[in-house]
């Protein structure tokens, strides 16, 4: 094994570094500019033991983990209490560290106020957390090898090797078991089981591995490691594609990086990263630049030429520098150098991402700040991401962030315990407003505690326990219990006018007490109740009293084979729907210029069937006016299905703000770009992200770099505005195209139909500016020129063409 020491490197290149996402990710090769750990690096303890890295900031921790997080991941780790973490802060010589405090579940932590998970992570330290369910188990090292004063050190390694072993090759039911459904004795997709490593060939006849989004994947061509990332991979004709579900996929992730070598001998694989992985990942990224430059300017898109230009130029300079030093034997060097080179490439590469000028872009966001000036710092982070939209955690686990008369009235608890002593809400409010930025309660509606965050059934239920759901499984139970599908969650019984009622109250005293710009409902629905043998909802006694006086049968009684059950279905969708309408009604009434969301299951059928949520039914209604289908695909490809199966729902009568979880799942910030422009052509009118405690520094500047670099208008907010940024925009677009991507007669006739759409917009005449927008599209459509790029351009006036209709057809529609 091959060791070095870190290179200073230019403030330049740090930024480089830190927006290309090679600073505090889970990449195997990752340099920091700052000397932080990287996964592949070596812990070694004072007394000599020694442990390798597997992840920097991973979103969640799988089985036998040993992750360092930074900073940049967020105020704390986020752990459960099963593993072990150590605090760290820096040490006398760069790669050491003082080892602050060290507690493990294996034993009583040597201070009572220490704790084996959710550390803080220091603003200049680290914690190195360790998860249980290894093989062997990495918490030991923690226990008998690191005490609080000791002084660590993080070894940086070259060349590193990792070996594991093949749970099938070519999957089938005959040959692997556990990649079979036992339920309905189908292969799970690619007949690839939980916690498998399967290697697909061109001899299992597949074109693609056909696996879904739970699990990462590699393609492999000549004993290299040429692609990584996502799903159902196509399996070349000259190599074979490597999948990972849970911690294999995490294996693949930290061992097999783009460039690495492979070697399968039978079912045992061997994965080596050295200076040619970065050498070569380096040259892949300068390509993928040159191509993405290459391609924005076919495409007459607007985006900073020169920036872009610049940042491949850099990485072109330091991958020739990376090659000499390969040449003259320094593969520390020529590591680190080949790795800038790939972090400005990367860089290039955002800067030619399309920005739009109207769309939603969104976030979610847990309040962890527990002072005005915590709030403005946040903020100002957000701000200077790009966003326009905070859907903030307002009322959630059974308690609001701000005083509540309502709580406190019906003796229930009052405000966040960590946060009394003033009114986040108003601070957040006031803030955000002073950036341009939208604040949108997000209210947990149904789902009031968990065993975790609040060690039981929650504030509202240790004080109204009658009014919990109850699980099919736990009829007869004295107590509230917690659901067996959302393991630990505690819900309110959607048809229990008590929690109603009360809930409602929350909603209107925010509505009435603060000038907030929207309204955000989630967990807006019953627990997952499938089976329903055992987890079917809710089996409580007013539940089952209100559904017999009106069906004349008990519900417990029924099965999916008896007449009644259908009407039973039908009466728990009711509960979430007629709710939905209550709270609209009283929005209407108190606050009618405020728009109500929700966060739904992008699939209609999967919503109804396990949840009873029946958000295209809320539409039809009027009852909301943005929904954001929360698809948790890793690929652009599964957003954009998502996408367009709810805008095939919805039609054109609702807003939609997809919601991706790059951050949540830890993607690849150039991932992360990729769904946020996936959503939007596929018909999305904006994005939004989950969560920002978890978006990381890295994809933060990808998205102040990339799609979020300009400012946006958003549309639920003024439709008609929007659409008059963005025609003024693509007016300037047509204008810059002319002759280019667009014929020169074509974006004159064009451009004078936007205008009159404009003039019809000043007379209040939005169905005269929907015609001419179509006639602007027939111009743009007549003017198409020849070529890859010329066409993009077309595809994408047309997309927001279609788009500003939309939202004209929303305004005439009254929504």
């Amino acid at each position: 094994m091959m060791i070095r020491t870190r290179r200073r490197t230019s403030a330049a290149t740090a930024l480089a570094l830190l927006l290309a996402g090679i600073a505090g990710t889970t990449s195997a090769t990752a340099v920091d500019a700052a000397g932080l750990p990287e996964a592949g690096d070596v812990v070694v303890a004072a007394d000599g033991e020694e442990l390798t890295v597997t992840a920097v900031n991973p979103p969640s921790r799988t089985a036998g983990t040993v992750a360092v997080y930074t900073p940049a991941f967020g105020e704390s780790t986020r752990t459960n209490a099963f593993g072990g973490e150590a605090v760290l802060t820096p040490g006398p010589e760069q790669g050491t560290y003082e080892v602050v405090s060290v507690c493990t579940a294996l034993a009583t932590c040597a201070d009572p106020a220490w704790t084996p998970g959710d550390n803080a992570v220091p603003t200049d330290g680290l914690v190195l957390s360790v998860s249980p369910g290894g093989s062997p188990d990495v918490r030991p090292f923690l226990r008998d090898h690191v005490a609080a004063g000791d002084t660590i050190t993080f070894r940086e390694v070259v060349e590193r090797s990792a070996s594991t072993t093949l749970d099938a090759v070519d999957p089938t039911p005959e040959n692997n078991p556990p990649g079979v459904d036992p339920g309905s004795g189908q292969c799970y997709p690619g007949c690839r089981g939980a916690e498998q490593l399967v290697q697909y060939t061109p001899a299992s006849g597949r074109d693609s591995s056909g696996t879904n989004d739970f699990g990462y994947e590699v393609t492999v061509v000549a004993g290299t490691v040429v692609g990584a990332g996502g799903n159902d991979r196509e399996i070349p004709a000259d190599g074979y594609v490597l999948s990972g579900h849970g911690s294999r996929g995490t294996w693949l992730q930290t061992n097999a990086p783009v460039g690495a070598t492979v070697e399968v001998d039978g079912t045992d694989l061997v994965a080596t990263v050295d200076e040619r992985t970065a050498i070569y990942a380096a040259e892949q990224g300068v390509i993928a630049a040159q191509e993405s430059v290459t391609a924005a300017d076919a495409a007459c898109l607007a985006f900073p030429r020169d920036g872009a230009v610049e940042a491949l130029a850099d990485a072109e300079a330091l991958l020739d520098r990376a090659r000499t030093a390969a040449g003259s034997g320094d593969a520390a060097a020529a590591s680190e150098l080949a790795q800038e080179a790939s972090a400005s490439a990367s860089l290039a590469g955002y800067r030619t991402a399309e920005s739009r000028p109207a769309e939603g872009r969104g976030v979610w966001v847990r309040p962890e700040e527990t002072s005005p000036e915590a709030i403005r710092a946040t903020l100002d982070r957000i701000e200077e991401s790009g966003f326009n939209v905070v859907f903030l955690e307002t009322f959630f686990q059974g308690t609001t962030i701000y005083p509540s008369q309502v709580a406190a009235d019906a003796g229930i608890t009052a405000q966040r315990p960590e946060m009394a002593g003033f009114d986040p809400l108003a601070v957040w409010i006031s803030e955000a407003h002073d950036r341009g930025i939208e604040l949108h309660p997000w209210i947990h509606t149904f789902f009031v505690g968990s065993e975790g965050a609040t060690g039981g059934p929650g504030p509202i239920l240790d004080v109204y326990p009658e009014w919990a759901a109850v699980e099919r499984e736990d009829v007869g139970a004295d107590r509230p219990m917690p659901s067996s599908q959302e393991p630990g969650y505690y819900f309110v019984d959607a048809s229990h006018p008590g929690p109603r009622a009360y809930v409602a109250s929350v909603l209107e005293e925010i509505l009435t007490g603060y000038p907030v710009d929207g309204l955000h409902l989630d967990y807006i629905r019953y627990p997952v109740s499938e089976p329903w043998e055992t987890a079917g909802y809710s089996y409580s006694d007013y539940s089952r009293a209100a559904f017999a006086e009106e069906a004349g049968v008990d519900p417990y009684t029924l099965t999916p084979a008896d007449p009644a059950w259908e009407t039973w279905t039908a009466w728990r969708e009711a509960n979430v729907t007629s709710f939905v309408s209550e709270v609209r009604s009283m929005q209407q009434e108190v606050a009618p210029e405020v728009p109500v969301s929700a966060a739904v299951f992008p699939d209609p059928s999967d919503g109804l069937a396990k949840k009873f949520q029946n958000w295209g039914d809320w539409v039809d209604q009027g009852y909301v006016d943005v929904l954001t289908g929360m698809s948790f695909g890793t690929s652009a490809t599964s957003v954009a299905a998502d996408t367009v199966a709810m805008r095939e729902r919805v039609g054109e009568e609702n807003l939609l703000y997809t919601a991706t979880y790059g951050p949540f799942r830890g993607s690849t910030p150039q991932t992360m770009l990729d769904q946020v422009a996936a959503v939007g052509d596929a018909g999305s009118d904006g994005a939004a992200l989950f969560a920002y405690n978890q978006v990381t520094d890295a994809q933060a500047g990808a998205l102040a770099e990339g799609a979020f670099r300009d400012p946006a208008v958003v549309p639920h907010a003024d439709r008609i505005r929007a659409v008059r940024v963005g025609v003024d925009a693509l007016r300037d677009a047509l204008g810059s195209a002319r002759g280019e991507c667009v014929g020169a007669g074509a974006v004159a006739a064009a451009t004078a139909q936007l205008a009159a759409a404009e003039r019809a917009l000043d007379r209040d005449r939005p169905t005269a500016a929907i015609d001419a927008l179509g006639r602007a599209s027939d111009a743009v459509e007549r003017g198409a020129l020849d070529g890859e790029g010329p066409a993009l351009f077309g595809s994408r006036a047309q997309r927001d063409l279609a788009m500003y209709d939309r939202w004209l057809t929303q305004v005439v529609a009254g929504r």
